[in-house]
């Protein structure tokens, strides 16, 4: 049975009793390690009962129990293999009762959670102060750490939260109690009241003769304490890990429960996993390179036997819409040339917002993406709050959309008065929004006015107004980014984000991502006319206006032509943290920019240092999900809220030795109008050569002499309608397609603020 194994495996699966820590490198074969393992703990004579393994999906525990159930046939149906999650509710199931939880108890899912805490902020009066994923971070936060979410500090939301928590924790507890029910957290939290117990705890201590922990490095402080109480008597504990795929810190994973595991069983017998049976050698070398960078780890280096490789590929591009159009277009040659099929594919990010124009850029090459763990850009929350509120702008019948976000953010305006306005709008046949503005404005009851009580009169009457305002910047010569802005801005949409503390930065991003969908569409319809694409001509001087019925129009239809005569071809779409345990034979990583990946940004909890290693933890699983093919993108500019930002590549990049990268070559002239972010493939990015480069070097230069192109020059002064005055710091790009950068003066004078404009819309001064 071991006969197939290297050494390292065979040395992990005959381990007798004590303690046994597996570091298990990437593709190494841990899952085949722990089967085997289990294998021989049962032909050694332990009862199938008497073994407890514990995994981190259920997923993992069906492909485990299947390949159990393949090697020693019926009797591995009698282990207990599952989730933390599954292991603890069959464990309260038997002795719940003494520590109150009755056999029935009920099961809170996070959907669940959700409904609950938003019911009792609600009965609160909290609704316009803090949201449910708040309290349900800082619930998490606590419990993944055994500390009371009263009392713990430095947790998400910090001492905003806590008063907040004070009202709304105790009566969660009481509606737990009354419906007999525990959450996710309270599962574990229960045993280990149970491991605490006088009568229960030393069963449970003695239960197992062996228990076997995998994805250890991704165990938090309750769970660590969990295995250890039942593996307490034997000692015979095994786990199998890999400190270098440790990623999950910001929800709770605690890396030094294996970096440490040392400490509590000094006698542990320690093996490495290092051989590697997925990845060509040239993209191990670049994994190798990139992690070992970091301080605290356990060192190992993952090396094979199959040797050489393709070439890593690094696509240096212009702007991120440039970065997707490489990407798409790499993968279709690909494909064309019989390299890979679209199911061989997946393309990676560091955050979900970067999926959106790759999204548009692999449909455009006949692909259909499959966004894995999120929703699909357009369907994000966010988003479709976001565009409601411009459908509202384009049409101030839409209800649908009103309905939508009178109410989001949260502002205190209720189904009660949203259904009082719908009898007035019934009764005056107008929209919802006309029927508001009535009856905030109107006198007596034909407008429904004397059916609302003062409180929620002024709650309408706030939208209303918010909504007239958002129509004079539709109407004063915003464009559509700007417009954009501004909604998020006045509705209290971003101030609303960030008291979120669940995934309320995502959030963020994804809006701005929307910002930049906006800016890109009104550069491309530039030149349309007037009145064009579903615009009334009188609003031909409002750019916003003039473009918001072909905006909208346009978001409503992505993708829904593409791909729908059954040729399109999947390719998958990921985050990095949602790709770990997968392996695919070409991967495409992309977004490798300083501050985007890595991300810099140090979690309350951890420093700048911490952070930076978790970042290269990060950067190593992504790198070693491709089996064959690996390339790597970035850009030199990408837009955040509508403004391009100067790109420096990132650092991970200069880890990777220059060996693993292909040979310099440019890819072959098209015959297209020149675009802002051409492609240019390199060996390797050097930082000096992207500071001395400008972002529009591999752009076919087409000149143009007239006196308009050459008035933007770096230094003159321009103005704007809404900026006012500036100076021009960079021009971009000639006639219809030219952007200028320009400074102008923020609210601090000692601080400008920079706004890359289309330059029909400056004067020179």
């Amino acid at each position: 049975m071991v006969a197939s194994l290297n050494r390292e495996q065979r040395a992990a699966v005959e381990h007798g009793d004590g303690p046994l820590l597996v570091l298990a490198g990437a593709g190494t074969g841990k899952t085949r390690v722990l089967v085997h393992r289990i294998a021989r703990l049962l032909e050694s004579g332990v009862a199938p009962w008497e073994i407890l393994a514990v995994t981190f999906t259920n997923k993992a525990a069906r492909e485990m129990r299947e390949r159990l159930v393949a090697l020693c046939g019926p009797v591995a149906e009698r282990m207990w293999i599952g989730t933390f999650h599954a292991t603890c509710a069959r464990l309260l199931r038997r002795w719940g009762e003494a520590v109150g939880l009755p056999r029935d108890f009920l099961i809170f899912d996070d959907d669940d959670q959700q409904k609950a805490l938003t019911a009792l902020i609600k009965e609160a009066g909290f609704e316009d102060q803090i949201s449910a994923r708040t309290i349900a971070a800082r619930l998490d936060y606590a419990g993944n750490r055994g500390l009371d979410p009263l009392t713990a500090f430095g947790g998400p939301g910090g001492d905003y939260a806590t008063q907040f928590l004070e009202v709304i924790v105790p009566r969660y507890r009481e509606r737990l109690a009354r419906e007999k029910a525990v959450d996710f957290a309270g599962l574990i939290l229960k045993v280990l009241e149970l491991c605490r117990h006088p009568d229960v705890g030393p069963r449970l201590a003695g239960l197992y003769r062996h228990v076997l922990v995998d994805e250890f490095q991704d165990t938090n402080l309750v769970q660590y304490e969990l295995v250890r109480h039942l593996s307490s008597i034997t000692r015979n504990l095994t786990v199998v890990g890999d400190d270098d795929q440790s990623i999950y810190a910001w929800r709770g994973a605690e890396p030094r429960n294996l970096l440490d595991f040392d400490r509590d069983f000094p006698d542990v017998v320690e093996i490495k996993l290092e051989e590697n049976y997925r990845s060509t050698a040239v993209i191990l070398d670049a994994a190798n390179a990139v992690i070992g960078k970091n301080l605290d780890r356990r060192g190992k280096a993952l090396w094979t036997e199959r040797g050489g490789g393709d070439p890593i590929e690094y696509l240096a591009c212009g702007d991120d819409r440039g970065e997707a159009e490489t990407v798409a277009r790499t993968l279709r040659g690909l494909v064309d040339d019989g390299a890979c099929s679209p199911g061989d594919v997946c393309i990676l990010y560091r955050t979900n917002a970067q999926s959106r124009p790759l999204e548009e850029q692999l449909r455009r090459f006949r692909f259909e993406p499959k966004v894995v763990g999120a929703t699909a850009y357009f369907d994000r929350k966010e988003v479709k709050d976001a565009i409601a509120y411009l459908r509202l702008l384009a049409n101030p019948d839409a209800d649908s959309a009103f309905e939508r976000v009178v109410n989001v953010p949260p502002r205190g305006v209720g189904a009660a008065t949203v259904e009082k306005l719908r009898e007035v709008a019934r009764a005056r046949d107008v929209g919802l929004l006309a029927a508001a503005r009535a009856t905030v404005r109107g006198h007596g009851p034909a407008f429904g006015g004397a059916s609302l009580g003062a409180a929620a009169r002024k709650k309408l009457g706030a939208f209303v107004d918010l909504m007239d305002g958002l129509a004079g910047v539709r109407d004063g010569g915003a464009t559509l980014a700007e417009l954009l802005i501004q909604v998020v801005e006045r509705s209290g949409y971003r101030e609303f984000l960030e008291h979120d503390d669940g995934d309320g930065a995502d959030r963020m991003r994804n809006l701005a991502e929307l910002v930049n969908v906006a800016s890109d569409y009104q550069a491309e319809t530039a030149d349309d006319e007037p009145g064009e694409g579903g615009a009334p001509a009188d609003d031909a001087d409002a750019p916003a206006a003039r473009g918001l019925a072909g905006f909208l129009e346009r978001v409503a239809l992505v993708g829904a032509a593409d791909g729908a005569d059954g040729r399109g071809e999947t390719v998958t779409l990921m985050t990095i943290h949602m790709a770990k345990g997968l392996e695919f034979e070409v991967v495409f990583l992309c977004g490798m920019e300083d501050g985007l990946f890595p991300s810099l940004r140090p979690r309350e909890e951890t420093d700048e240092q911490a952070a930076l290693e978790e970042e290269r933890r990060l950067a190593y699983v992504a790198i070693t999900r491709a089996k064959r093919i690996l390339y790597l993108a970035s850009a030199r500019l990408r837009r955040v809220w509508g403004e391009l930002k100067a790109q420096m590549p990132s650092r991970f990049l200069d880890d990777i030795p220059p060996g693993c990268f292909a040979l310099p070559r440019r890819p072959a002239a098209t015959p297209a109008a020149p675009r802002l972010a051409a492609p240019r493939r390199a060996a390797r990015p050097a930082r000096d050569e992207f500071d001395q480069r400008t972002w529009d070097d591999d752009v076919p230069v087409i000149r143009h002499d007239d006196d308009e192109a050459a008035g933007f020059a770096p230094g003159v002064a321009v103005r704007h309608q809404a900026f006012g005055r500036g100076r021009v710091v960079a021009a971009h790009g000639t006639g219809a397609q030219q952007r200028v950068v320009v400074e102008f003066p923020g609210i601090d004078p000692t601080v400008p603020m920079t706004k890359t404009i289309d330059a029909r819309w400056l004067a020179r001064e």
